[in-house]
This record gives C-alpha cells, structure tokens and sequence, in this order.
C-alpha cells in the first residue's frame, strides 16, 4: 500500500500545523481501511490496515507531544492494532507453506479465526472509546 501524499506542508511553519497535516492524513489511511479489513476473509484489506496503523504510530511516536494524551492513547491503539494485525497475517503467509499438513492448516485457521475475533473486538472498543476522534480533535 502506498502513503497518501501530505498535502500543504509548508517547511517556514512551525511544527505542530505541519505534524497535523502528517497524522491528519496517516489518520485518515487508517480510518478508511477499518472498514473493509472487517470482513474476515479480506487478508490484503488487514495487511493495509497494518502499515497505516505503523505509519500512523510511528509519526506519534515522533510528533505526539504536540497533541496530548489523546495522541498518547492513538498511539498505543495503532500499536495494538499494529501488532494483532502482524499475527494474522504470519497465519496467513504460512498457511500455503503448510499445504499438505493437514493438522497444520487447521491450527492455523483456527488460530488465525481467534486472532480475528480479538481484532474484531479491539477495533469495536477503540471506536466505543473514540480514540480516532478524539486524536482528530486534538489536531485542531
């Protein structure tokens, strides 16, 4: 997946209205791909979801002191998700390698439907605590 280009960086300005531009729009790769990873079968949807998630945590890590703790908590929230997302798609990148293993495929499948269910479950408490909108919020 390629990164949205930044639009309206202007490098004579001050740091935070550049660093919101930056997460603004790496929120907004994030926000767009929730969606469509939900659906347990869409296994590129959730690797994308994971580099935004990455590329979104890692441009916190760097700029979230101008944000407050709401970027403290997207940050933590992008790590989660980051790191549920990485242990999908390991099932998913060994899966075809344990082709005639028939043990093998089914507990990574099974395991891979456990590890969907937590993601699931971690995206409806993000959204319930609104640690999107609020990282939107503090943007402003």
């Amino acid at each position: 997946m390629k990164a949205r280009e930044v639009e309206g960086l202007e490098p004579g300005e001050p740091l935070r209205p550049n660093a919101a531009r930056i997460v603004n729009t790496r929120l907004g790769e994030l926000r767009a791909l929730i969606e469509p990873a939900l659906d347990p079968g869409a296994a590129e949807a959730q690797h994308d979801l994971r580099i935004a998630a990455k590329r979104l945590r890692y441009v916190l890590e760097i700029t979230g002191l101008c944000f407050g703790e709401e970027a403290t908590a997207a940050r933590r929230a992008a790590r989660q998700l980051q790191g549920i997302l990485g242990e999908i798609h390991d099932c998913d990148v060994m899966l075809p390698g344990a082709a005639g293993i028939e043990s093998l495929q089914a507990l990574l499948r099974t395991h891979r439907a456990l590890l969907f269910r937590r993601f699931n479950e971690l995206v409806q408490a993000q959204a319930s605590a609104g640690v999107w909108a609020a990282l939107e919020r503090s943007l402003q």
